[in-house]
């Protein structure tokens, strides 16, 4: 984007007004710290602001950058703000200035966030990272929140992705299923640990009209059916036999070696 021509006054807080296209959030906590902050020290930075051709608003500004503080020092009684003003050649690269502010603004508050949580992580209290840093522990505290609440939706995501991924890995016994079910579930869960698999839930299903049948489930994610599949396929190759006769052939290794550390 081409550098727009800039300049930095003293504005009346009533000829600005916000932009329609995106401004940036706050939450009434992150909003009650600016305003404190403001009374204060007052405004510290000027708010970005302003002009292109064919604009609605008549007679003023347009508020690209520091809403927030805009609105502030509105509620405050101030009649003035310390501005940038902008000179842009249309309302696009207005839009765009905005959201690249928008976005240093918030790369700004993660990047402290990360800090100051790897700091809390050692040891260092807020007040100590705030003094080290040179700024002020709700800064500090705002910014760890911030990164809190984007470790906690990322933990949120990978637990739905992985609730969603679920599949049930099912598995026919054809062998005195009342006796060998049991026995068949424990040596294929025991097959299934060994390769780092986590099994969610096993269920078993006998047919009545023809007790040589069992159905046992096992509640997997997508990557772990992977494993088994590939150990599957593994071992049905080796022995040059189908993957059904190659299960058979793993858990009664497993169970065979089970039996024997039992004895030992």
């Amino acid at each position: 984007m081409t550098k727009t021509k800039t300049q930095i006054k003293t504005v009346k807080i009533k000829e600005c007004v916000p932009n329609s296209w995106n401004p940036n959030e706050m939450n009434a906590r992150q909003f009650s710290s600016l305003k404190k902050a403001l009374t204060r020290y007052g405004q510290t930075k000027p708010i970005q602001i302003g002009v292109w051709p064919n604009m609605k608003v008549k007679d003023g500004y347009v508020i690209v950058g520091g809403y927030h503080t805009w609105k502030v020092l509105g509620e405050l009684g101030n009649d003035e703000i310390e501005a940038n003003v902008h000179d842009f050649k249309s309302e696009d690269e207005a839009k765009l200035y905005g959201l690249t502010d928008n976005i240093h603004g918030s790369n700004q508050q993660l990047k402290l966030g990360k800090l100051a949580y790897e700091l809390t992580q050692n040891g260092y209290s807020i007040k100590e990272i705030a003094s080290n840093l040179g700024e002020e522990d709700v800064n500090v505290k705002d910014a760890l929140d911030l990164i809190k609440d984007e470790i906690e939706k990322k933990m949120i995501e990978l637990k739905k992705a992985e609730r969603e991924n679920f599949v049930a890995l099912n598995f026919i016994v054809d062998k005195d299923p009342k006796e060998a079910a049991d026995e068949f579930i424990k040596a294929v869960t025991a097959f299934a640990k060994t390769k780092g698999v986590k099994v969610g839930k096993v269920t078993q299903d006998i047919n009545k009209s023809r007790e040589t049948i069992a159905l046992i489930s096992f509640n997997v994610t997508n990557p772990q059916k992977t494993v088994i599949d590939e150990a599957l396929a593994e071992v049905a190759k080796a022995e040059s036999v189908s993957e059904s006769k190659a299960l058979e052939i793993i858990c009664s290794d497993r169970i065979t070696e089970i039996n024997g550390n039992k004895q030992k």
